[in-house]
């Protein structure tokens, strides 16, 4: 069983589900490859895209009768992606934003092509408002992927991360899936979710991503990333975090590395 934090399965909110059908078929699909639970998490971007906490819900209510309707064995949470900018204290502090499950789990993204100077300063005000930030896809973040040890500064003051499925099993290419490994291997990692806009591509297929990670780092492992901490965030836990001890050795090895290459 599976528990998927971070989904695209509204229609028409943004990139994701272009209508019902398309909608249907994903949790269709979701549902026979064994996710039990998944959070609609829709495009929130301050500037472009604005789908507020309200019509998250009310979409999320109408998804789950049409899932009830066609009997999927399926639990839909609301949820949304916020992109990374500083009026989102500001927002939530007005309603508008939604967490994930009405939880104190938020799920956050940051640009691909980097981090903004305000991206640490972002970070704590959420966690000085009681809340507890979820990044999402790291491995795909220039930043990041060239120095993981940006990400292992934020796991160790409580932040959590969550990578693709698609990232383990190839999807977007050689370099971010050995990103992704190492990053699961230091303990950096607390979730693994389908992202899914789609049936092709980023589907919400997750059982091979868990096969993988389970052959690779143990039933235990596969079992916290694809299940256990995702209920946590549903029941709104406490999720325990270990960052491996050869994290700081590996990271620093890892800059050197990168800086050589600069050079």
């Amino acid at each position: 069983m599976y528990v998927d934090i971070h989904s695209h399965i509204i229609p028409g909110l943004d990139d994701g589900a272009r209508d019902y059908n398309e909608t249907m078929d994903i949790l269709r699909m979701a549902s026979e490859n064994g996710t039990v639970h998944i959070i609609a998490t829709p495009h929130f971007i301050s500037e472009t895209i604005k789908n507020d906490s309200g019509l998250i819900h009310e979409k999320t209510v109408e998804l789950q009768n049409l899932a009830n309707s066609e009997e999927f064995s399926i639990s839909i949470h609301t949820g949304a992606e916020v992109f990374l900018s500083p009026d989102i204290p500001e927002l939530l502090d007005k309603g508008v934003i939604c967490t994930l499950n009405d939880s104190s789990y938020i799920l956050v993204e940051l640009p691909m092509s980097g981090l903004p100077v305000y991206t640490n300063d972002i970070l704590y005000n959420l966690q000085l408002k009681g809340l507890i930030p979820i990044i999402a896809h790291p491995e795909r973040n220039r930043d990041i992927s060239r120095n993981p040890d940006i990400l292992a500064k934020m796991v160790k003051r409580g932040i959590l991360a969550q990578v693709n499925a698609g990232s383990i099993t190839g999807l977007f290419g050689r370099e971010v899936r050995n990103t992704t490994m190492k990053l699961i291997r230091s303990g950096l990692i607390q979730f693994v979710a389908s992202d899914t806009h789609t049936c092709r591509g980023r589907s919400p297929k997750l059982a091979k991503a868990a096969d993988i990670v389970k052959r690779k780092f143990g039933q235990e492992m596969a079992e916290s990333l694809f299940y256990k901490n995702g209920m946590a965030v549903l029941k709104n836990e406490t999720i325990p975090i270990t960052v491996r001890k050869e994290v700081d050795g590996f990271m620093r090895l890892f800059e050197r590395r990168v800086k050589w290459h600069e050079d």
